[in-house]
Parts: C-alpha cells; sequence; structure tokens
C-alpha cells in the first residue's frame, strides 16, 4: 500500500512556488509586451494635444482674442465634449466606481473599529 506524500513536504511546496512564479512571469511578460506599446502611444498622443492647443491658442491670441474669449472657447468646447453620450456614459461610470469604493471604505473602517475593540 502506497501512502501519498502530505503537502507540507518542501518538494511539493518548491513545484507550488514554481509554478506561480512561472505563471506570474508569463502575466508580467506579457502585460509588458501589451501595454508598453500602448503608454508609448498614449504619449505621443498627448504630446500632439498639447502641440496643437499650444499653437491654437498661440493663433488665437495673435488674431487678437483677449483671455476670457479663449476661456469661454475653452469653456465651451469643454461642456460640448461633456454633452456627448461618451462622456455621459464615462462620468456615470466613475460616479459609480466612486459610490462603490467609498461603501467599501465604509466597511473596511467599520471593520477596522470593531477589531480594535
Amino acid at each position: 500500500m502506497d501512502r501519498r506524500r502530505p503537502l507540507g513536504v518542501p518538494a511539493t511546496r518548491l513545484a507550488r512556488f514554481a509554478g506561480v512564479a512561472l505563471v506570474g512571469v508569463g502575466f508580467a511578460a506579457t502585460a509588458f509586451f501589451v501595454l508598453v506599446p500602448l503608454l508609448g502611444r498614449a504619449f505621443v498622443r498627448m504630446i500632439e494635444l498639447l502641440v496643437a492647443a499650444s499653437v491654437w491658442l498661440a493663433t488665437s491670441i495673435g488674431v487678437g482674442l483677449t483671455f476670457w474669449d479663449v476661456l469661454g472657447t475653452i469653456g465651451r468646447a469643454a461642456a460640448g465634449g461633456l454633452a456627448t453620450s461618451t462622456a455621459s456614459v464615462a462620468l456615470a461610470v466613475l460616479v459609480v466606481v466612486g459610490i462603490v469604493a467609498l461603501y467599501w471604505l465604509q466597511r473596511l473602517i467599520e471593520s477596522e473599529e470593531e477589531s480594535s475593540q
């Protein structure tokens, strides 16, 4: 009759650790190869938007618009952007995430108060 080795044996723990480490390295490598190009692309897009905004601002001021006219145009563009359905959905999702985060934070604080008493 063969007896099974208990799970606490160092060889079993080592094999389990090696498997978890291998899966972790695989996920890290995948995330690296996926996220680095996306981060690079986002950085380049931010630079493009910053340059376009700077050129627009310089052109507006060069034409003779006042600072308040430029701010008014920026405000109208921002309000128009927020009035789209995509922005409304994004804001609604952010509000829901904030409410859920506050709820779980409250539960966490209550559980810490109960454990300290």
